[in-house]
């Protein structure tokens, strides 16, 4: 046989236990509660390597776990990130999210990627909240004007997207 089928062979055998070779019984175990856990929610290779190890998993079954669900695209870690940034680009800022995906074990090489690639407003984010907090540029208090500064602030906006996102709304 040539060698990269030979090399496929292989991979039939180590995913699906073929050619009556068991597969042993603590990875088919990992494999499972690795599908389990995916049913609630996406997780990152990450996030799976540590849910399965706190199962008290063997490091060789959480490594073929990973191995067999990223075989099957159950898990990506760029699908993830991308999904992520659809779901939260209306509500968090560019840094929260690149923060929080990195939190989650996914590569910084990989987060600047999927940013390159989808586009994120923070301008209309921003003049969002502003609408939702009745923000009123004519406000003579600057305590509130303060305040508001201070909330998307702690959202992740930098200071030159929120100045510049108040003075468009003015």
């Amino acid at each position: 046989m040539k060698e990269w089928q030979q090399e496929e062979h292989r991979e039939q055998k180590m995913y699906a236990g073929a050619d009556g070779d068991a597969v042993p019984e603590e990875f088919r175990e990992a494999r499972n509660k690795g599908l389990y856990y995916l049913q609630f929610s996406g997780k990152t290779e990450n996030e799976m390597r540590k849910k399965l190890a706190e199962q008290g998993f063997s490091p060789a079954s959480v490594e073929d776990a990973v191995l067999f669900l990223k075989h099957y695209r159950y898990l990506d870690d760029e699908d993830y990130a991308r999904r992520y940034v659809e779901k939260n680009d209306h509500k968090k800022s560019i840094r929260k999210m690149k923060f929080d995906l990195r939190q989650k074990g996914v590569s910084d090489d990989l987060v600047e990627m999927v940013f390159e690639d989808m586009e994120v407003d923070e301008s209309a984010q921003i003049l969002g909240l502003l609408r939702k907090k009745n923000y009123d540029p004519e406000e003579p208090d600057p305590a509130k004007r303060q305040k508001i500064y201070a909330f998307l602030a702690r959202k992740g906006f930098s200071c030159d997207a929120i100045n510049s996102a108040m003075k468009q709304w003015e």
